[in-house]
């Protein structure tokens, strides 16, 4: 993943959602594995720690877009995480992203550049995440284009794992 798309991409999303005051410190990473490297901004409420990944693979219908991620982020005092997506572009309004794994599929809610699971689905969808080898993620943009794009799997369980032991520090 570019160095410069991982830490602004999650930094944006971060203070976008305003889990980060303008007092926090520019992301670092703490580790990769596999397809999956780990991240922590540290600000006066804690340690926020992420993880990001760009697809393995790319197609759809669009002619342009900027670089897809995902993202699992923990925020200070939470016991759990939370799985994003940015697809490049925007989302078409009151869409949803199908996220796809062997023979299991979430749905998740769009937000202008960013869809986010449901917050019932969070562990589960993360848990799938653990168990499967790919994922595809498929979001329908404001110009009525879509992407597919699939993420390689491979390293998230100890990526994720890092992050838990980075987090409860």
């Amino acid at each position: 993943m570019r160095h410069w798309l991982r830490g602004a991409l999650a930094f944006t999303m971060l203070a976008m959602a305003g889990a980060l005051p303008a007092s926090a410190q520019a992301p670092k990473s703490i580790g990769s594995n596999g397809a999956w490297t780990v991240y922590e901004v540290t600000d006066s409420r804690g340690r926020v720690c992420y993880l990001a990944s760009e697809p393995a693979s790319q197609s759809g219908n669009y002619s342009r877009r900027d670089n897809p991620a995902v993202l699992v982020v923990r925020l200070p005092g939470k016991s759990t995480e939370y799985v994003t997506v940015h697809p490049g572009y925007a989302y078409k309004k009151d869409s949803k992203v199908k996220v796809t794994f062997e023979g299991r599929g979430f749905d998740l809610f769009t937000d202008g550049e960013h869809a986010f699971s449901f917050d019932a689905d969070d562990r589960a969808l993360v848990d799938a995440m653990k168990r499967g080898s790919s994922m595809t993620v498929r979001g329908t943009s404001t110009r009525g284009t879509y992407s597919l794009d699939t993420y390689s799997l491979k390293g998230f369980t100890a990526a994720i794992d890092a992050l838990r032991a980075a987090c409860v520090k």
